[in-house]
């Protein structure tokens, strides 16, 4: 059974990455290269985000993501804002999954340490 930290690793994260680079892709025409830098991830990855080129079960989690939960951060992370791509990814990650995250990143730190 996958506990609820695999989920998040697996499915979870990948999938707010996907919509939050194809967001940052849409209303600011940033470059792969800026949105890798952004999301701390290699090039390569946001390629395949932006080209559809991921698993099912990522496909799947990006579909059960609230797009308002974008809308409030992606402003923010278009800038660069590290602590707001934390809040939105821990924000998604919270609403998809209820295993009672003890990491939770809020206001700048991080919950539960």
């Amino acid at each position: 059974m996958i506990d609820g930290y695999e989920k998040a690793a697996n499915e979870v994260v990948p999938a707010a990455r996907v919509v939050i680079a194809k967001q940052l892709k849409e209303r600011y025409n940033l470059t792969e290269a800026n949105i890798a830098r952004i999301l701390g991830v290699a090039q390569a990855a946001v390629s395949k985000y932006l080209n559809d080129e991921y698993s099912a079960v990522v496909d799947n989690a990006s579909k059960k993501i609230d797009a308002a939960t974008i809308d409030a951060h992606i402003g923010a992370i278009a800038k660069g804002s590290k602590p707001a791509l934390k809040s939105c990814i821990c924000s998604i990650c919270n609403s998809m999954n209820s295993f009672g995250c003890k990491f939770s990143y809020v206001e700048g730190s991080v919950q539960g340490r």
